[in-house]
């Protein structure tokens, strides 16, 4: 599935409701879940937070703002979280709430809360050694899968994505407490929803047990895994801010090979796709990853055009192999972003910025420094046909220099704009220069940094409005 800087300032108003906290607890059946409740005054205060970017352009993202003190939680393990977001109650679900999601909140474990692995997804009927038989590309060639083994791995796919998968309504925010707020081992959906704020949350390892197998993907074939940290499926009105996404303790290069290809647990960090729409992505961390983030997912969706507006500013996108971001389709901002690398990183640096069919970037004032001089790999053409790019930087030889993206070698077609972009971008905003982005995001955006706790105490510490 999974592709000098000046401007105006700053005032596109994104809004997040403020709470003050008071413990108490929450009964699901007969059985006591220990959330704690955190209390809402009943006209909710407002602090507007100044930040740039498409989510807010129409209307304010205000995420649970007005959530009455019953739907203000404190969560600290998945079944507090599953019952605080109420996916089986539509009404319930999509309901102003503000969850509070505190330590580390592991999402492949049971009711009990016990960690569950791939022994106790894995279907009666399935193995790896007879999936490798029945598959071998000698033996059944570039077919697609298909037969009982395909489907007892399929089966035991669905066991896995009925626990890891963890749906999120509308108007929800969903926001770290202090240090440390952690979801690993699964991730979040947003579908068919709006108006979600996300903050100081760190996202690890969304691990798929049961990737599928495609020979006919490239030349030798490829795994492919099915789940991203966050997915963003037909949203709008999303805003995720100072948190941290990464593969955690099981990066790719411990993964076994299987029918001749290393084997792919991970998809994505934070894919915006089928639709989504007013999106901002800003103030976090991509670090140690392949596939950081699609927006647009196939060529084949003419219908995400006019959609998938999507900002991203002031992240850091870190010892990442590629798609940050692999743009389809949509109009995307991506400003203020720096982009690391390092000689020996597990995952070596392919491209940062691809440019898919049909796709508006404008790229400006994005800093690159990137081990083995690769920056005039930053930038790669997937099929698009146009591209612009303003006062980008990369570091080299001791000093900056101007990145500007190179024409493909082919399809003479395709167009570099190097001033401003081809749309009209509706929100003000002020891109920082370049040379100031080390230092300005290094240890200064993600979760748990000084800057996302003031930013969420920002939050707590507002007044009723008169």
């Amino acid at each position: 599935m999974k592709q000098k800087t000046r401007s105006c300032f700053a005032t596109s108003a994104l809004l997040i409701a403020s709470v003050s906290l008071l413990s108490s607890c929450a009964l699901s059946g007969a059985r006591q879940h220990d959330i704690v409740r955190t209390h809402a005054e009943p006209a909710a205060a407002y602090t507007p937070v100044s930040d740039g970017g498409w989510a807010g352009h129409l209307q304010p993202v205000t995420g649970g703002a007005g959530a009455s003190k019953h739907r203000t939680y404190r969560v600290r393990n998945r079944g507090e979280l599953v019952e605080a977001l109420s996916p089986s109650d539509v009404a319930r679900a999509n309901a102003p709430k503000i969850i509070h999601i505190e330590g580390v909140i592991d999402l492949s474990v049971d009711a009990a809360n016990r960690s569950l692995k791939e022994s106790d997804y894995r279907d009666a009927a399935f193995s790896w050694d007879a999936f490798a038989r029945a598959y071998s590309p000698s033996v059944w060639g570039k077919r697609k899968p298909a037969g009982p083994e395909e489907d007892a791995r399929a089966r035991s796919a669905r066991n896995q994505e009925r626990v890891v998968v963890v749906p999120v309504g509308s108007n929800t925010s969903l926001i770290g407490v202090g240090v440390g707020a952690t979801l690993k081992n699964g991730g979040l959906l947003l579908r068919d929803v709006e108006n979600v704020v996300i903050r100081n949350i760190a996202f690890e390892d969304a691990y798929d047990y049961f990737p599928s197998w495609d020979p006919g993907d490239n030349a030798n074939g490829e795994w492919n895994s099915a789940y991203d940290n966050i997915s963003l499926v037909n949203a709008r009105r999303v805003w995720i801010d100072f948190c941290t996404f990464s593969d955690g303790d099981r990066p790719d290069s411990a993964n076994r090979s299987l029918l001749g290809r290393r084997m792919q647990f991970h998809d994505g960090l934070l894919d915006v796709v089928r639709g989504s729409d007013l999106i901002t992505i800003s103030n976090s961390v991509f670090r140690n990853h392949d596939k950081v983030m699609l927006i647009g997912n196939s060529d084949s969706r003419t219908d995400d055009e006019g959609r998938l507006r999507v900002t991203l500013h002031n992240n850091w996108f870190d010892n990442v192999r590629e798609r940050a971001p692999r743009v389809r389709y949509g109009q995307v901002h991506v400003y203020n972003n720096l982009y690391t690398s390092v000689f020996d990183a597990s995952y070596p640096y392919s491209y940062s910025i691809g440019i898919g069919v049909s796709s508006k970037i404008f790229a400006e004032a994005n800093a690159f420094v990137l081990a083995n001089n690769l920056s005039a790999r930053a930038f790669r053409w997937w099929g698009g046909d146009r591209v612009s790019a303003k006062d980008n930087h990369y570091f080299e030889g001791g000093e900056w220099r101007l990145l500007e993206p190179a024409a493909p070698s082919t399809g003479t077609a395709a167009r570099v704009h190097t001033s401003a972009p081809e749309w009209h971008i509706p929100y003000r905003y002020r891109a920082t220069p370049t040379q100031e982005l080390p230092s300005r995001l290094r240890g200064r955006v993600g979760a748990g940094t000084e800057q996302a706790l003031a930013r969420t105490r920002m939050t707590q510490e507002a007044k009723a409005e008169p």
